[in-house]
């Protein structure tokens, strides 16, 4: 089954963030603990890290746009595992590879 990737809560206060930076793109290997992206939140920026081993599909989520917390923003597939069915709005390619080229 494919692992979600969520914006996470990182204080008791929160209710939404943005994502600051992806470190990874649709189709990149990673592995658990790998850094996915960073979010930013009225009072810090923090480093999201992999929960499992796979490969990115289906990154959601603008650089820059508030976002509620525990919305997907990602799935991480197992070698031979098909995209999960739900579908909705994807990143625009520009969007990361103008965050990708900011590396």
């Amino acid at each position: 089954m494919a692992t979600e990737v969520i914006l996470p809560r990182v204080d008791m206060d929160m209710a939404e963030g943005k994502i600051a930076h992806w470190y990874v793109k649709d189709g990149d290997a990673v592995r658990k603990g790998q850094v996915l992206f960073e979010i930013e939140t009225d009072k810090a920026t923090m480093e999201v890290d992999a929960p499992a081993d796979g490969t990115m599909h289906g990154i959601r989520g603008e650089i820059g746009v508030s976002m509620p917390v525990g919305e997907i923003v990602g799935w991480i597939l197992a070698a031979g595992e098909a995209p999960p069915a739900e579908s909705g709005p994807v990143a625009a390619p520009a969007a990361h590879a103008e965050a990708l080229s900011d590396e």
